[in-house]
């Protein structure tokens, strides 16, 4: 028993050191533990062989591991070429398995920064089975009273403010408006003060308060926490600061509302307002499930609620019912498709290089079966030789990782600057601890997955002779392993073309969708109006008061050199804003609001039509005509009047908006479609409204500038009109229409920008991995062919025969490639457009690029092995 424990400890030896003294070592300890008299004194036999074992052991594996070192470096130093080519590939492969992880990471699997994010949840209302929908005021207002499934149900509604706090120029931020549990529904602690009361989230509340984002609170106030309690001017009127957010507070909600938010305040809504009604669903809203409570649980109590209401109210609800939504998949959910179809293309990248690389180490492993053979018959054992084999691997691995995660590095941090503004969490995107142990498991898995071919190689030759190694050819068995590992690079390769060419299709298909306006040469600014010159006592008066301004600001834009025209807009389109209301032809009105069709709203200035570049196609466009006391008219898109008025003349007919009892407006005229929500997405009903009739007042316009040379160079002379006519208004998102217009194609550019690269290298590196195992066969087998053309055979022949040799194993990877495409591409189906996920085009295009690639690859040491001269090749036979 005390023998077979000692040979078991022995085992944490090395195999060298076993093979030379473990004889040795077992007579040793037996010959002592005989004379041990006492079992204290075999106790301490045992403690001082286990030490010196375990002190032992460590040292003689890192001596051998050193040895093993040095031979594989010197090994490689004599193969410089052939290391390179392997280090590089290997390089470009892990670098960008280690910049898509690192996004893949901070995006999707990193959880959201709140505490217990899976109990968040965005609730939504389905009437009739469509896609959940926003909340009006009551509906939300009557659920947070009765339902008892959730810990916080909350409501909020992008916003914008203006500061005027200080010597500092006006500035426009963004705002939320949400219920006084919002912060501690995220399970959010503020960094200063606290959180909204409950009676400070109720209408007409003893005092206006607000809570400061770090940021703004850093940057605008000096970060002095004497700030919390004071009052401070927003937009012309007095708030008292409460609280401040923590320093990195990722909002996601108000970045995804509205691009973040720097202000918060109450909600404050009056039930008894119209903008509150039940059928009025603008509110997001969103809650935190009790403990105990999954979603599912949640849906089923909030949707009995819902059906109680919808008895209660039936004329505002039809087969209601709510559905939960995880903040996951709501914030995650449109990237999450792309960035997992990158990820998987990434991850063949690897397996391209990783294949390419046990081909040139195959290669090398051929050359090298004398010396195997020599070593083996000296009495170096199996195991020690697949050591020295696989610590050749890890060194190349190694150092390819390091050439790798440089270049990586540097690039994810400007991903994290410079990215798409539409990946979500895209500030987070690092190089983290979590990366770090990424990169070395790549590093560790690659060097087993190319280390592998060739060991198997080797253990497959007979080692119990020494053969010359002038006369050696590769035998049939090894030709095939470097077949197959050429097969699958190609079909990896083969695959993630045919993936790239799906997306550059469908962007092609998107891009050459004409959007319905001219973003060309357009500068677009957003202007909010605030201030004494807003605050009137009549909605009327403030309708006028904006008016006058806009009309002045665009009088005068329009008056610059360089400036063809101007206008504004309440909503830009294809802006990412929405502003829907219900649609009602007069004398069609039906009792169900449920039942009337909504119309994306634009309230316009004159001019707009033709600054956009919008065509009309019937009647006239707004004008100086309407104006605020004159007959209320609109103007509405070609779906709407077709659809709306099948067979008809829309023009002079009446609609009106919003609720049913609205004033009805006439429409006189009708202009082409645009595409507003998406150039993927059909435009729907459009109305434009003048901002003069709109019965609120409109203070907040985005304004769309022509001008004739660059619209960037009008941007000081615009700041400093608006400047002259009132400093108190601020400027902000200053930006060409173009910029915002290629925003909307963003994540599709990204996409196939990325996985084009991919398969680039991927093809690249399938292609010299060919080229070379094809130059190594025609090398290896040149005797056979100086045999060949001696014996008649001409370069010709000799040629087709090397060709062949390569483009088998291509036209057999060409066909994996395709089969496996074939029942995959249907993953992309969510970031395609305008193409099938099995179209020809693409499919025979990537077929076609890779077969004529593949031949060139081939052809060029075919067209050498067709010059050997068999007289000078057998002159020593």
């Amino acid at each position: 028993m005390q023998r077979r424990a000692f040979r078991w400890l022995v085992r944490l030896l090395p195999e060298e050191v076993r093979g030379l003294y473990a004889g040795e070592m077992e007579s040793t300890f037996e010959l002592e533990r005989r004379h041990s008299t006492g079992r204290l004194s075999l106790l301490g036999l045992w403690a001082a062989t286990i030490a010196d074992i375990l002190r032992t052991a460590p040292a003689e594996h890192l001596d051998i591991l050193s040895r093993d070192a040095r031979y594989a470096l010197r090994s490689l130093w004599g193969h410089r070429a052939q290391t390179a080519a392997v280090v590089l590939t290997l390089a470009v492969a892990i670098g960008a398995n280690v910049v898509l992880f690192a996004v893949v990471d901070a995006v999707l699997l990193e959880p959201l920064p709140y505490r217990e994010p899976q109990q968040l949840v965005r609730v939504g209302e389905i009437n009739r089975g469509e896609e959940p929908s926003n909340l009006g005021f009551l509906t939300f207002d009557d659920l947070r009273q009765r339902v008892r499934g959730l810990s916080h149900l909350v409501a909020v509604s992008a916003s914008t403010a203006t500061l005027t706090e200080g010597e500092l120029a006006a500035e426009r931020v963004n705002a939320m408006r949400v219920s006084h549990d919002y912060f501690e529904m995220l399970g959010v602690q503020l960094a200063h003060g606290r959180p909204f009361t409950e009676q400070e989230d109720r209408p007409g509340a003893a005092r206006r308060v607000v809570i400061l984002s770090h940021e703004l609170f850093a940057r605008r106030f000096g970060a002095d926490p004497g700030v919390v309690g004071r009052s401070i001017d927003i937009s012309g009127v007095a708030y008292q600061v409460v609280g401040v957010a923590p320093p990195g507070l990722r909002d996601l909600v108000a970045e995804r509302l509205y691009r973040g938010a720097q202000l918060w305040y109450p909600l404050g809504y009056d039930p008894t307002a119209s903008y509150a009604c039940r059928s009025c669903r603008h509110l997001s809203v969103f809650a935190r499930l009790a403990p105990g409570f999954d979603p599912k649980d949640g849906e089923r109590e909030l949707s009995r609620r819902m059906g109680a209401l919808e008895q209660e109210h039936p004329e505002e609800y039809e087969e209601a019912r709510v559905a939960l939504t995880s903040l996951d998949d709501l914030f995650l959910g449109p990237v999450r498709p792309a960035l997992l179809v990158l990820w998987g293309g990434v991850a063949l990248l690897l397996l391209v290089a990783c294949a390419n690389a046990a081909n040139v180490l195959l290669v090398r492993a051929s050359e090298r079966e004398h010396e195997v053979r020599v070593r083996a018959a000296l009495g170096v054992t199996p195991v020690r030789l697949a050591r020295q084999l696989m610590t050749e691997s890890a060194i190349l691995a190694v150092l390819a990782g390091v050439c790798g995660v440089v270049p990586a590095w540097i690039l994810v941090r400007a991903l994290a600057v410079a990215g798409p503004t539409e990946l979500p969490r895209l500030a987070e995107i690092a190089v983290d601890g979590r990366v770090a142990v990424a990169a070395l498991l790549l590093v560790l898995a690659s060097s087993v997955l190319f280390g592998l071919a060739p060991l198997r190689h080797l253990a497959a030759r007979t080692l119990s002779a020494v053969q010359p190694a002038a006369r050696s050819t590769p035998g049939a068995d090894t030709w095939r392993l470097r077949a197959a590992l050429m097969a699958s690079s190609v079909a990896l390769a083969a695959l993630l073309l045919i993936g790239s060419g799906l997306l550059v299709r469908s962007l092609g298909a998107l891009l050459e969708i004409d959007p319905g306006f001219d973003s060309s040469s357009a500068l677009t600014l957003q202007l909010w109006g605030s201030g004494e010159r807003f605050r009137k006592e009549h909605p009327e008066e403030q309708v006028a008061a904006a008016v006058a301004f806009y009309d002045e600001v665009l009088d005068g834009i329009e008056a610059l050199p360089g400036v063809l025209s101007a206008a504004g807009v309440s909503t830009l389109p294809l802006g990412g804003g929405v502003d829907g209301y219900s649609v009602h032809v007069v004398g069609r009105e039906t009792d169900d609001p449920e039942q009337a069709p909504s119309a994306d709203r634009f309230v316009v200035t004159p001019h707009f039509f033709e600054t956009f570049g919008i065509p009309l196609e019937a009647g006239r466009l707004l004008d100086e005509r309407d104006r605020q006391n004159g007959e209320l008219t609109m103007v509405v898109n070609r779906t709407a009047a077709d659809e709306l008025f099948p067979g008809g003349d829309a023009i002079g007919r009446q609609l009106r908006l919003g609720p049913r009892e609205a004033d009805a407006r006439t429409i006189v005229g009708v202009v082409a479609d645009i595409r507003h929500h998406g150039l993927d997405l059909p435009p729907g009903y459009q109305v434009y409204v003048p901002q003069a009739q709109w019965p609120w007042a409109e203070t907040f316009l985005t304004l769309v500038v022509r001008t004739e040379g660059a619209p960037l160079s009008q941007v000081a002379a615009v700041r400093a009109l608006i400047r002259g006519i009132d400093p108190a208004q601020p400027i902000s998102d200053v930006k060409t229409y173009e910029e915002i217009v290629r925003s909307v194609t963003a994540t599709r550019r990204f996409a196939a920008r990325l996985l084009s690269a991919f398969a680039g290298c991927a093809l690249l590196i399938a292609l010299v991995g060919l080229y070379g195992a094809v130059g190594v066969y025609a090398r290896q087998h040149r005797r056979e062919i100086s045999l060949r053309m001696a014996l008649g055979a001409d370069a010709a022949s000799v040629r087709r025969l090397v060709v062949r040799r390569g483009m088998t194993p291509v036209l057999l990877g060409i066909a994996l490639g395709v089969a496996v495409a074939l029942a995959s591409t249907s993953t992309l189906r969510s970031l395609v457009y305008g193409v099938g996920t099995l179209d020809p085009v693409v499919f025979v295009g990537s077929i076609s690029l890779l077969a004529l690639a593949a031949l060139v690859a081939c052809w060029i040491p075919a067209w050498r092995a067709g010059r050997i001269d068999p007289g000078v090749e057998l002159k020593g036979e």
